[in-house]
């Protein structure tokens, strides 16, 4: 049983592995936010210069499609001990060891690229250990050596939220922030902040809460960020950005949403942080409901907004169950050592 790299160009072999894909990241979850296949192909297509993502396809005679998936994803300017792996075996296939070969092989690819640990994560229900323990995705990766790193929350927000509601969160946040301004863009970052901006989101991967594993600073320079936005673009995402900018002129904030094209339903919460000198002016609220008032004007249709928190996080939990979000999944991190 051959474990083979995917080739993403070929439109039957792509069609084949996001069916396989698709049926075993939905299998037994009541709220699931899987890649389009679209999405799917421009990431692993794409000359992205910050990421590179590899997949695997492990196939078995007589069977139509793969009976297992792999993914590997590799930073490649900054946290080059990190890998992350994800294995992904249809409901149907499960239980005949096809799992455990994609995960010796995934793992197998880490360590050829000079990686000394593996993350990843298993999704398990909100009313269960926030550990995860006992559903059976956590079980088999704690069997194969993998512990938990933190807990994610995953929570969805009913769109539209009522107007009155957020003008009235943006009013009690707006004598905290006097002397800062909101700036928005759809889409590209504008040239005139893009090295800053490069700045703000790359610190986003330091200053969010993180569980045993160190993370770097993100090196989001021109190139970074450009090859990114080519692959958005591919993929039919639109991004829409709100930035804090200082009395000096300097950005304090971001936050970011995602409308992807192939998904109508939903939107997406990416990040959204404010630098630690910026702190106590509710621009985090500030950002997110200014975001959010934008897209309901752009995006009216859109009926759901997720966002992925790690628990201990309290401030933002605070900020979202302010908006509406309520919690629906959790979103177990696990790391392994190679």
């Amino acid at each position: 049983m051959p474990v083979r790299p995917l080739d993403a160009t070929d439109p039957a072999a792509m069609a084949a592995w996001h069916a396989a894909y698709l049926a075993a990241d939905t299998h037994g979850r009541a709220h699931p936010t899987p890649w389009a296949l679209e999405e799917m192909r421009a990431d692993l297509t794409g000359d992205r210069t910050g990421e590179r993502t590899l997949a695997f396809a492990l196939s078995e005679a007589g069977v139509e499609g793969p009976v297992a998936c792999g993914i590997v994803e590799l930073p490649m300017k900054e946290n080059l001990t990190t890998s992350y792996g994800h294995v992904l075996v249809p409901p149907d296939q499960r239980g005949r060891g096809y799992g455990a070969a994609m995960l010796d092989h995934v793992l197998e690819v880490a360590r050829e690229h000079g990686r000394a640990r593996m993350v990843s994560a298993v999704h398990t229900p909100y009313d269960g250990p926030a550990d995860g323990s006992g559903h059976p995705d956590r079980e088999w990766a704690a069997r194969r050596g993998f512990e938990l790193d933190i807990s994610n929350v995953v929570r969805v927000l009913d769109l539209p939220v009522d107007a009155d509601r957020l003008r009235g969160l943006a009013a009690r946040a707006a004598p905290f922030h006097a002397g800062y301004a909101l700036r928005r863009f759809r889409g590209p970052v504008p040239d005139d902040i893009l090295e800053e901006f490069g700045r703000l989101v790359g610190a986003l991967m330091v200053e969010a809460p993180t569980g045993q594993v160190d993370r770097e600073q993100e090196v989001m320079d021109l190139e970074r960020i450009r090859s990114d936005e080519a692959m958005f673009a591919a993929s039919g995402r639109v991004k829409y950005t709100t930035v804090a900018v200082a009395p000096d002129g300097g950005l304090a904030a971001y936050s970011e949403l995602v409308v992807p094209a192939h998904d109508p339903g939903h939107v997406f919460q990416w990040g959204t942080l404010v630098l630690p000198a910026h702190r106590g002016h509710r621009l985090g609220m500030a950002t997110k409901v200014h975001n959010l008032q934008w897209l309901q004007q752009e995006a009216p249709d859109r009926t759901a907004l997720v966002t992925f928190n790690a628990e201990v996080n309290g401030h933002m939990v605070g900020i979202n169950e302010a908006l509406g979000f309520r919690p629906v999944e959790r979103e177990v991190e696990l790391v392994r050592s190679l």
